[in-house]
């Protein structure tokens, strides 16, 4: 298992109990740094005493000095470890006078002749010892002098005290992460009790509920739902382009098909070869109608789909040149537009024409509109494409000298499936209808505008120039 994927609690009691680890372990270091500063201080002070009771039986005898070593010196340095006790006493220019002569020497310029003690430590006969040196001045008889009296012991009994110590310390420390582990294990099970309520209640929803979360949760994972909640917004949106997709696929392809098989089943039954002749090219027509109407469903989905994403979010592609697309566009229609006589062009005006945009779909929206002026057209009209930058908006017209629509249809031709009783042709009434969807998921609009004396029409898209 990754650790993405582990439990969340487990990550965040790890994390923490990880912190307090590493915390608790500096913490251990200081301990020990106090630990052996105490134990040393404790230690030392009996050092001093003994050596400084030795140094009160010091005595001038005639031209020497002498010791009478007092048991009570030494015997207070015993203890519960068992040390091992040592003593010198070092006259002038380090006259051994008695004790152990072959403790490790000091110099007398390191012990201080202020009468404060020198404490440190050393290695004698295989064993770590700790030793404390005084110096003092005798004056009696004919001489005047300094001494020194250093008292050594083993260190085996701090180093015990200094082990309880951290002991006693780490013991403490894995009580605390311990009973923290406990605590953070609750706190942090208890903080995402709003999340398991959360997934309870969405466990409970039906697939078709797409209604927006509103259930408290803590701020850290607001934007968290936030995000759902767009993303089920977007979802709403797409299943509701499906649903019309697919009832309007149902509703308008019954029809043509039940032609299509009805003058299927008329064909196959007719015996003289004109009828079946004349059966079949309206079979023709039925299918290519069919074929038109397929056609202009899938690019209504499509406009559809992109249209339920955020404009920002859906067109995040490279910037089209829309004044290529036209040129491309309008090529295509060129051999049509000869056959039936139309001329059609194409000029452009105060570019440039970069927008934000989906390629495929604005095609689409051009081809629809060109279609629509072909096929309305008489021989011997004039179709232009224009483009033109105006007031920060990029301007595509579709423009014709054909006998335009009349002022009580213009407010219906954008509704889907619409088709002028006046006319007779063979649209499905969803050209129209995509050219308005596509230009909305693109942040524009589309309008209708009519020539002189209401004749001719000019289609007009409206993008933002960015």
């Amino acid at each position: 298992m990754s650790w993405q994927r582990k439990s969340l609690r487990r990550r965040l009691l790890l994390w923490l109990l990880g912190a307090l680890a590493v915390i608790s372990a500096l913490m251990l270091f200081e301990v020990r740094s106090s630990a052996t500063k105490a134990a040393n201080e404790a230690y030392d002070r009996v050092l001093l005493g003994s050596a400084l009771a030795i140094a009160e039986r010091v005595v001038v005898v005639g031209d020497t000095l002498e010791v009478d070593v007092p048991y009570v010196a030494l015997e207070m340095l015993t203890s519960a470890a068992q040390d091992r006790v040592f003593y010198q006493v070092i006259g002038p220019e380090k006259q051994f006078i008695t004790g152990y002569n072959d403790l490790p020497v000091v110099s007398e310029e390191e012990i201080p002749i202020n009468g404060a003690p020198l404490f440190f430590d050393a290695n004698y006969r295989g064993d770590a010892i700790r030793v404390g040196a005084i110096s003092r001045h005798l004056s009696g008889g004919r001489i005047s002098t300094r001494f020194t009296v250093m008292v050594a012991e083993t260190v085996g009994g701090r180093s015990r005290l200094i082990r309880e110590m951290m002991t006693a310390a780490i013991v403490r420390q894995l009580v605390l992460i311990f009973v923290a582990g406990i605590v953070m294990w609750i706190g942090i099970g208890w903080g995402l009790k709003p999340l398991l309520r959360l997934e309870a209640a969405l466990n409970r929803r039906t697939p078709s509920d797409l209604r927006p979360i509103e259930h408290e949760v803590p701020r850290e994972v607001r934007h968290l739902i936030d995000a759902i909640n767009d993303l089920m917004h977007r979802l709403e949106a797409s299943f509701g382009a499906m649903q019309r997709f697919t009832s309007n696929a149902a509703h308008q392809l019954r029809t043509p098909l039940a032609a299509i098989q009805t003058q299927a089943e008329l064909a196959i039954d007719e015996t003289n070869p004109e009828e079946t002749r004349k059966r079949l090219e309206h079979l023709s027509r039925s299918t290519k109608q069919t074929s038109r109407l397929i056609n202009q469903l899938l690019s209504l989905a499509r406009a559809n789909q992109a249209g339920t994403t955020q404009i920002g979010e859906s067109f995040q592609s490279p910037k089209i040149d829309l004044k290529r697309v036209c040129e491309q566009v309008t090529r295509e229609f060129v051999p049509l537009a000869v056959d039936k006589d139309i001329d059609l062009g194409f000029e452009s005006l105060n570019g440039p024409f970069s927008i934000n945009g989906n390629r495929e779909l604005i095609e689409e929206a051009l081809k629809n509109l060109i279609d629509n002026a072909l096929n309305y057209c008489p021989k011997g009209a004039t179709v232009t494409v224009r483009l033109r930058n105006m007031q920060g908006k990029i301007l595509l017209e579709v423009e014709d000298n054909g006998p335009g629509i009349v002022q009580s249809e213009r407010s219906k031709i954008f509704e889907r499936f619409y088709r002028s009783e006046t006319r007779d042709d063979e649209g499905c009434g969803l050209g129209l209808p995509i050219v308005r969807e596509i230009m909305e998921c693109h942040g524009g609009a589309v309008e209708y505008r009519s020539g002189p004396n209401d004749s001719g029409s000019c289609f007009v898209l409206s993008f933002f120039d960015n």
